[in-house]
């Protein structure tokens, strides 16, 4: 009740809350308004209707009821597009917050970005978060990802439903068939494997396979952008019609015959040069360096005492590579968008979208080309120059007022003073505290009912409608999970176990598990308080483990416990006493639930198999149960019952 309570609280000083509603009208009066076609800034006047802009000029006359702002002595501009993030990483040691990461970025004057770390399955409950209010965001450009198997992308164990893979244009047919009806907003594909020469190449993609991406996705309406990161992979992209290539080619000088075929095809190039600089030389802007929150300026304080150690040989080469061709590149006329990586180490959400734009100007742009690459290139890359990027009637009203000139000197860009998205003017003081607060963002909350994944559903998802997932280890040798349920085609079956064997990878300890998400997609948050732990039916082999994902805790940190399985099915209640963190101060908060994950874990190269039903929350243990106790790393007492069936 006490975090509802808060819930509510903040609920009701949001960020959006504040604005203006949809059909009122707000004229901006007296801004230095830079349109974001490249011409010069003119004084005038802006008016907003709804998520429109409807007229400008001088000396607008004002609807009546309008709310008019006084921007004399600004600049305003469209808001900036970032093409390039990973929103569900911070950029520094913590657990993921997508309210942290939004709230970055539109303190920034970022209006629109694209996120390439979600799932299909965690589109719609983030739409549906952001639209309902529950949390301030740009708007949100949600990328399925496809890769090759083998190649970039699906590497790190997060699972064959995160990276869809595709090695045959029949194969990309069938990854695309699956990816199209979650309706994302763009196909992001890992097509080039190149390691920067430090580490073994990965698999790349062909250009048939490429190709028949492209086609499926332009066919619905969808822009694709790569991962390309060598002259040869830029021109597979661009042979096989990418809409932009992401990153820059850092291998070697782009060649004329590349630039033509760019052009030829309407390739554009996002370098994201913000994620290849050399932190051990990197220096920030003074205004630039009081925007980081202070986890943020922790981590940049701790680079600093390393700053001493020299660039490693192969990346200086690379950055100077990837700075010569940026410059190549704008004087050949291709076109050039903005995107970071950030949500990589030391690359932050909002701050480094500024710095790629500052990054800009030492390659040749001038600050107000290097702002039109972040306003209207950006959205033309994206197929929606007709929508947005630029400062005219009928456009999106996506618009920032900068206490500045930042069209003549870049470095204003980071004096933001409102933000307006879509029309609504976003209330930046309670975005500013909730990104330098230790708390994390307060997301909606889904009251358990008790049963997880019973077996009662045909269509292979969980009693709770979301979707079983696997994960694994991570390397390019990670460990592999299939799992089935027999009779799930016939509605008769009095049962529907999941049955799960697992390929252990080469790694010491390797291990595959099943993730069944409490709410769609494991976005939003699970509510458990009322039960007295978990239960289950299993058979086995073994020793297994079980896990909670849990919001705010970082994953090394999640809650576990372990239980044995043996050729007989058995009945499992396991308390929620019997998890524990390796983090002695943690406390695991039923209200921060996101996934209940069961973990198999064998020897490099061998298998392990598990059978599991009828899995649920429960109330009270049955009187009948037995006492199994099975420790768990880390725990101090835990209790496990089991019943023999």
């Amino acid at each position: 009740m006490k975090w509802a309570a808060a819930f509510l609280a903040l609920s009701s000083m949001s960020p959006v809350c504040a604005a203006a509603g949809p059909d009122d009208a707000v004229i901006i009066r007296g801004a230095r308004v830079f349109d974001g076609t490249g011409a010069p800034a003119t004084i005038g006047d802006v008016l907003l209707r709804g998520d429109r802009i409807v007229a400008v000029g001088p000396h607008l006359r004002k609807p009546r009821g309008a709310r008019s702002i006084d921007a004399r002595g600004l600049t305003l501009i469209p808001g900036l597009h970032d093409l390039h993030t990973h929103l569900r990483s911070p950029g520094y040691d913590a657990p993921d917050d997508l309210g942290k990461a939004y709230a970055g970025y539109l303190l920034a004057g970022v209006t629109s970005v694209n996120d390439y770390s979600v799932s299909g399955e965690m589109i719609a409950p983030i739409r549906q978060m952001v639209a309902s209010r529950a949390v301030a965001a740009p708007h949100l450009e949600l990328a399925v990802r496809v890769g090759v198997p083998g190649g970039h992308g699906t590497e790190y164990g997060w699972g064959a439903f995160f990276t869809l893979q595709a090695a045959t244009p029949a194969a990309a047919h069938v990854a695309m068939a699956t990816a199209l009806p979650y309706q994302p907003n763009l196909i992001k594909v890992f097509a080039d494997g190149w390691r920067y020469g430090r580490d073994s190449d990965l698999n790349s993609m062909n250009v048939p396979t490429l190709a028949a991406i492209v086609a499926d996705a332009h066919k619905a309406g969808l822009p694709v952008i790569t991962h390309t990161v060598t002259v040869q992979g830029d021109r597979v992209a661009a042979m096989a019609g990418v809409d932009a290539v992401g990153h820059g080619a850092g291998d070697a000088p782009i060649d004329d015959d590349l630039i033509a075929l760019m052009k030829a095809h309407h390739t554009a190039y996002i370098p994201t040069l913000v994620v290849y600089e050399p932190q051990q030389t990197r220096r920030f802007e003074p205004d630039e360096q009081r925007a980081l929150t202070p986890p943020e300026a922790a981590f940049e304080a701790s680079h600093a005492a390393q700053s001493s150690k020299p660039v490693a040989a192969y990346d200086a080469k690379r950055w100077a590579i990837m700075q010569d061709n940026v410059r190549r590149l704008k004087a050949a006329g291709v076109r050039i968008g903005v995107g970071t990586d950030a949500g990589i180490e030391g690359v932050y959400h909002g701050p480094g979208t500024l710095r790629e734009i500052w990054w800009l100007t030492k390659l040749g742009f001038t600050p107000a080309e290097a702002l039109v690459a972040a306003t209207a290139t950006s959205a033309d890359i994206l197929g929606q120059s007709a929508d947005n990027g630029r400062i005219a009637p009928g456009q999106r009203a996506d618009l920032v007022l900068i206490a500045g000139r930042p069209d003549e000197r870049i470095t204003d860009l980071w004096k933001v003073a409102r933000v307006f998205v879509s029309g609504r003017e976003i209330a930046l003081a309670p975005l500013r505290a909730l990104v330098t607060g230790a708390a994390p963002t307060p997301l909606p909350l889904h009251i358990m009912p008790g049963p997880i994944d019973t077996g009662a559903r045909g269509d292979g998802r969980t009693d709770l409608d979301t979707l079983p997932v696997e994960s694994t280890d991570s390397g390019v040798d990670h460990s592999h999970l299939d799992f089935v349920r027999p009779g799930s085609d016939d509605p008769k079956a009095p049962e529907r176990p999941v049955f799960l064997i697992a390929q252990m990878g080469a790694k010491p300890r390797p291990f595959a598990q099943l993730v069944l998400p409490l709410t769609q997609g494991a976005v939003e948050l699970a509510d458990a308080r009322g039960f007295a732990g978990v239960a289950f039916d299993a058979r086995g082999s073994g020793r297994y483990d079980l896990l909670f994902d849990s919001y705010a805790i970082n994953d090394d940190d999640w809650f576990r416990t372990g239980f044995e399985a043996g050729e007989f099915r058995h009945t499992f209640h396991i308390p929620f006493s019997a998890f524990a963190s390796r983090d002695a101060k943690a406390q695991l908060d039923l209200t921060k639930l996101r996934a209940l994950i069961v973990r198999l874990e064998g020897k490099p190269g061998g298998k392990a198999w598990l059978q599991l039903d009828n899995i649920r929350f429960y109330r009270e243990r049955a009187s009948d149960d037995r006492a199994a106790p099975l420790p768990a790393p880390g725990s101090r007492n835990p209790q496990h019952y089991s019943e023999t069936n």
